[in-house]
């Protein structure tokens, strides 16, 4: 897709901005490639890249009355890309970080050498347990225990109540504490 001039940029936010999904359309079909770009050059994942610039696409339309349109827009897109970008870093950070406690806990209380504990034996254990709690609860754990999230936060977010927080993240505690301990009885 060409280049637009600064003016037809500009006349294309103003437009975006009043809820035109013309508008919305052609920024889309201008930008797509770009943001994919960048984002895929920091995810080195073509299908997270992907989600990235869905996720940063959608905001934009969210948020469109929020653009200034007299600002680059394509430093507006790059950072959002940016951000979201860091966003997805930091949700696998804790990620990884969480199943990394578990399996070294378990790993310290294995007794045999040769029974042992893979990163993804408890990455898939967990990710199950998780999966089968319900929709609401596994919502707050993930924000919480994945995605690092202050119960203050995810009660900000969810516009639900901190003591409801508690009470999610303490029945998925037992939850995974009910999958798990069958195995480290096994082992220990």
């Amino acid at each position: 897709m060409g280049t637009f001039s600064s003016t037809e940029e500009r006349e294309l936010i103003v437009r975006l901005i009043a809820s035109d999904e013309a508008a919305f359309e052609k920024i889309y079909f201008r930008y797509v490639q770009k943001a994919y770009g960048f984002a895929y050059h920091y995810l080195k994942n073509a299908s997270e890249a992907e989600e990235v610039v869905q996720e940063v696409f959608t905001k934009i339309w969210e948020n469109r009355h929020n653009i200034n349109p007299d600002m680059s827009f394509n430093g507006y897109l790059l950072t959002s890309v940016k951000n979201a970008v860091f966003n997805e870093n930091r949700k696998k950070m804790y990620h990884r970080t969480y199943v990394s406690e578990v399996l070294q806990y378990l790993q310290t209380h294995v007794k045999n050498t040769e029974e042992t504990i893979t990163y993804e034996d408890i990455e898939r254990i967990i990710n199950k347990t998780i999966e089968q709690m319900p929709p609401k609860r596994q919502e707050i754990f993930r924000l919480c225990r994945m995605e690092g999230m202050s119960h203050k936060m995810i009660s900000e977010t969810l516009g639900i109540a901190e003591k409801t927080i508690e009470t999610h993240i303490r029945l998925a505690l037992k939850d995974l504490r009910a999958k798990l301990s069958p195995i480290i009885d096994k082992i220990l």
